[in-house]
C-alpha cells in the first residue's frame, strides 16, 4: 500500500527537522562555549527531550495505522517485505549503499591521529564500508540460497551500531554534561534495535509494526544528531542509516497488501 507507506516517510522527515532544530539551539545556548558545562536553567534540554518523546508516539501510531490495518496481508518474509517497488527502488538501494560505503572510506581516512578512539573508529568505518557494498545485495537477495548471506549481510549493521556505542561511551564517559552526548547514545542504540528488528525479517522473526516503527524512530534520531558537533564523516554516516531505515520502512509499507486486491 504506497498510499500509507508515503505519508511514514513525510512524517518523519517533518518530525526530524523540527528535532534538528530544537537540537541545534540546545547546541547553542545551553552550553558554556568556554568550559562545555550546560548553562543551569535552559530550557531546550527538555524541549529537546520532550520533542524526542513525542516524535515516538507520531511515528508509532503512524507505524500502526499503516501496518495493522484489516483485510491485509503483512509481509511475513524477506522477500514479501523487501519486494521492489517501482523500478527506482534499486536505484535508491544503490545510492544509499553507496552513501554508507563513502562515509565509511571517509571516516577511516580523516580521523584525526590526535583523537583516542582512532583505531576503534576505523574498524567502525571498515564495517561501515562493507556494509554499504553488500546493503544492495542484502535487499536483492531471493530463494533458499541467498538465506545464508542475507541473514549475515543483515546481522552487520547490528554489530556495526552495537560496537559502535562502546566506543561513543568510552570517548563521553570523562564529560560530565550528560546532554551533551545523550542524543548522540540515544541515536546508537535506536540504530542497534531498528535494523535487529528489521532483521527479524531474515530470521524468521517477522514484526512488520516494530520495525517499521523502529526504523522510522532511528531515522529520526540520526537526522536530529546531525545538529551535534561530529567528523563529517558521521554525519555521512548518520543519513546513510536513514534512508537506509526510511527506505526499508517505506518497502515493509508498501508491500502490505490489500486482500481484497489480491
Amino acid at each position: 500500500m504506497r498510499n500509507s507507506a508515503y505519508p511514514l516517510c513525510i512524517t518523519t522527515l517533518v518530525v526530524a527537522a523540527f528535532g534538528g532544530f530544537f537540537r541545534w539551539l540546545q547546541n547553542q545556548v545551553s552550553f558554556d562555549p568556554d568550559t562545555g558545562l550546560a548553562n543551569i536553567g535552559s530550557m531546550w534540554p527538555y524541549v529537546t527531550a520532550a520533542w524526542i518523546v513525542i516524535a515516538a508516539v507520531i511515528l508509532l501510531v503512524q507505524s500502526r495505522r499503516a501496518i495493522n490495518r484489516d483485510r491485509v496481508r503483512r509481509p511475513e518474509t524477506f522477500e514479501q517485505a523487501f519486494h521492489p517497488v517501482g523500478g527506482y527502488t534499486g536505484v535508491l538501494v544503490l545510492i544509499c549503499g553507496l552513501l554508507m560505503a563513502a562515509g565509511g572510506a571517509l571516516l577511516f581516512f580523516t580521523v584525526p591521529f590526535s583523537d583516542k578512539q582512532r583505531s576503534l573508529l576505523q574498524i567502525i568505518a571498515v564495517i561501515a564500508v562493507v556494509y554499504g557494498f553488500v546493503f544492495p545485495f542484502q535487499l536483492s537477495d531471493k530463494g533458499e540460497r541467498a538465506r545464508g548471506s542475507t541473514v549475515f549481510f543483515s546481522a552487520i549493521p547490528i554489530v556495526m551500531f552495537a560496537f559502535w556505542i562502546v566506543v561513543s561511551y568510552k570517548s563521553n564517559i570523562v564529560n560530565p554534561t550528560i546532554t551533551a552526548y545523550a542524543v548522540e547514545i540515544i541515536t546508537l542504540c535506536a540504530l542497534t534495535i531498528a535494523f535487529y528488528q528489521v532483521a527479524g525479517f531474515a530470521f524468521d522473526r517477522p514484526r512488520p509494526i516494530r520495525a517499521t516503527f523502529w526504523a522510522l524512530f532511528a531515522a529520526f534520531l540520526c537526522i536530529v544528531s546531525i545538529a551535534d558537533k561530529h567528523y563529517f564523516a558521521v554525519h555521512l554516516l548518520f543519513l546513510a542509516a536513514a534512508l537506509m531505515l526510511m527506505l526499508q520502512a517505506w518497502l515493509i509499507a508498501s508491500n502490505v497488501k490489500s486482500i481484497d486486491e489480491e
